[in-house]
């Protein structure tokens, strides 16, 4: 009995036992986020206050430490960690806010609209301005309705403040005829002109100056969308000799040209810095040479259509044209001539393209001078204006007599010219340099110049031009004549150290003249040809000296005559492995095939380690390989005598006027000369 109640007793307080702990679905938890944006639609700049609340699974608040806040479109607006809303413009986002607790993560949202400012009405301008006027940011935007201008008496100053937006409507311009325009813009706060979105798809005609003492000046200025058909041919237009200051200023997407320079002495002003020029329709500048060098630099030039300047006229003052990062075309002949003498420089790194017809002359209708300053990791290039260039597309570059004796070219391509001028000098070279027939003319130092690529002559030099003293390093190739051609008293200035290579005739033509002055004849690895009798002599008596291994090539019936005039002196003095020929242009010989080498008051020459093949042709008295008409003496040893349609040798009798009799006999062993295929050894005349 006992025993009974106890364990009843003992089961009613396990059951109480079990009831005494919490329901865990009881538990707060976090079960919902919620998003409010004071206020829900704003206009673009202005700012929204965004809160977040949360609640449990019961609906109750719940407290939680901090929200995470987010921009579902961060370009509409962006918020802050305290849910203060900055927006930026128009459109829609979600403002999110989450948040974190006993390992739950919820998220709430509120929809956020920016709407865009309203546009303020603009201050229309549709009437010329007559007197000072400034326009100011805060009446933007500026519309400017027509063709405008500033002109009167006293001249009016437009002043733009910094920030100003000007739109154009369709074939609206500005034009500076009496005063200035002064655009006051800043890195920060620059002045946009711009086209009307109403005119979208027509261009505005630009920004004339026009009016030669004008003091304008655009800082910080971008133009767009202008540069129309009607206008005068670029989205800024510079003439009557104009020249505004322009710094840091922007022409993007020109109808026509960037910027359109008249040739009449209009030019940018002097302090002019960073014109930058895209994606025009034209040129991104053209302009008159004579003014290329006021030219801004440290801008970039990108899309336009060429993407080059354009430059057209002569220069008749001395300037620099700069490497800009774009090529020079050069569509017509520019010529640099006048009083005093003007000099063109060209910067290390300028690209000059030419165009069909045109030609760089110097010198022509004057005084002229060229610098060519390229270096070697900036070479200078002038070349054709075309896709695929051909060899005959420009005339070249033409250094003519009144060019100065301190031209020089150094690091310098020049490419594909050759074509034939209608008038003036008839040099078909890419490098065409002239004398005055009188011993003097163009002389300009040469180094390190690559001519190539030209339908004739890689250089031509006519009636005494010369190639400078000090001149080193030219290499003519791949053309489609002469590697040279000259006149012979001026070979010896040939710069040494080039290479000649790939030319349709690889060899140095001799024109005309005789050898006046004392000069050396290098071995060029090519041959020279003589296309005309030479003769060595004057009142100078000079000595014509030619170096082991040169080789010098006759036309059909020509010769080499020394001193038959006036004095004169040859030394040819090979040795055993580069001896010195004198041999026939031609592939198939002939005996006879020339005239041979005539001595006369030829006292000093020497003819030693030679070889004389195929003379003989009938001419001049005498008809030997070499023909000798005064006593020399043993100047003829160690020499091949082969193939003369006569003799090897002919020696005078002393019957002809101006000789004597020549007695040494140069088949004799001790003179070491061979002969072969002759009509005979030797023989008198």
């Amino acid at each position: 009995m006992r025993l009974s109640q106890a364990s009843l007793w003992l089961s009613t307080l396990l059951v109480f036992g079990g009831c005494g702990g919490d329901d865990p679905s009881e538990t707060p938890q976090l079960s919902e986020v919620t998003v409010t944006c004071t206020p829900s639609s704003v206009v673009a700049g202005q700012s929204a206050e965004c809160t977040a609340s949360a609640k449990d699974q019961d609906g109750q608040p719940f407290s939680v430490s901090s929200y995470a806040w987010t921009s579902t479109v961060s370009s509409v607006a962006t918020v802050n960690t305290k849910g203060q809303v900055t927006t930026v413009t128009a459109g829609s986002t979600a403002i999110q806010a989450s948040a974190t607790a006993s390992g739950v993560t919820r998220q709430g949202q509120a929809t956020l609209t920016v709407t865009q400012v309203p546009e303020p009405l603009p201050t229309v301008h549709a009437s010329n301005i007559t007197s000072n006027e400034t326009w100011l940011a805060a009446n933007n935007p500026h519309l400017v309705r027509g063709q405008i201008a500033l002109t009167g008496t006293p001249a009016p100053t437009l002043t733009l403040e910094k920030g100003v937006v000007i739109r154009f409507e369709a074939d609206a311009e500005l034009r500076v005829l009496q005063g200035a325009i002064l655009a006051q813009g800043t890195q920060d706060a620059g002045i946009r002109m711009v086209l009307d979105p109403g005119a979208a798809g027509v261009k505005w005609r630009g920004l004339v100056f026009a009016h030669k003492d004008s003091v304008s000046q655009l800082e910080h200025v971008a133009l767009s969308e202008c540069g129309g058909a009607s206008g005068a041919g670029g989205c800024i237009v510079i003439q009557d000799q104009a020249a505004p200051v322009l710094r840091d200023v922007t022409v993007q997407r020109s109808g026509t040209s960037g910027v359109l320079v008249a040739q009449d002495g209009s030019g940018f002003g002097a302090s002019s810095a960073r014109l930058n020029v895209s994606d025009s329709q034209g040129y991104a500048v053209r302009m008159g040479s004579n003014q290329a060098d006021t030219l801004p630099t440290g801008g970039t030039f990108s899309g336009n259509q060429p993407n080059a300047i354009e430059l057209r006229g002569n220069v008749a003052r001395s300037q620099t044209w700069r490497h800009l990062g774009i090529p020079y075309d050069v569509p017509a002949q520019v010529d640099v001539s006048g009083t005093p003498t003007p000099t063109l420089t060209l910067s290390a790194g300028v690209v000059l393209r030419f165009g069909r017809a045109s030609a760089l002359a110097i010198g022509e209708n004057g005084l002229g001078e060229l610098v060519v300053d390229g270096t070697a990791a900036a070479p200078i290039l002038f070349t054709a204006d075309a896709a695929a260039p051909q060899p005959g597309h420009w005339y070249g570059v033409h250094l003519q007599p009144r060019t100065s004796s301190s031209t020089r070219l150094s690091h310098v391509t020049i490419e594909y010219a050759g074509a034939e001028r209608p008038a003036g000098r008839a040099g078909r070279g890419n490098l065409n340099i002239y004398g005055n027939s009188a011993g003097g003319g163009a002389r300009p130092i040469l180094n390190n110049v690559i001519v190539q690529k030209s339908s004739h002559y890689g250089v031509f030099l006519q009636e005494d031009g010369a190639f400078g003293p000090g001149s080193a390093l030219l290499t003519s190739r791949d053309n489609g004549g002469y590697a040279i051609a000259l006149e012979g008293n001026f070979v010896g200035s040939i710069p040494q150290g080039g290479v000649f290579s790939g030319n349709a005739i690889n060899a140095v033509e001799i024109l005309y003249g005789g050898v006046r002055e004392t000069q050396t004849w290098s071995n060029l690895g090519i041959p020279y040809v003589l296309n005309e009798t030479l003769e060595v002599g004057s009142a100078n008596s000079p000595k014509l000296t030619l170096t082991p291994g040169t080789e010098l090539r006759f036309a059909l019936d020509k010769a080499l005559i020394v001193g038959q005039t006036r004095p004169g002196t040859l030394s040819a003095e090979g040795t055993a492995t580069a001896p010195i020929r004198f041999v026939p242009n031609t592939e198939t010989p002939a005996r006879g095939h020339w005239r041979g080498l005539y001595f006369w008051q030829a006292e000093g020459s020497r003819l030693d380690y030679t070889v004389v093949t195929h003379g003989g042709a009938l001419g001049n008295p005498g008809r030997g390989n070499v023909n000798i008409f005064r006593e020399l003496g043993a100047f003829l040893t160690n020499s091949v005598l082969n193939d003369s349609l006569n003799c090897a040798v002919t020696r005078s009798g002393g019957g002809h006027t101006g000789s004597t009799p020549v007695t040494t006999d140069y088949t004799l062993s001790t003179y070491g000369n061979s002969f072969s295929g002759n009509e005979s050894r030797q023989c008198a005349n």
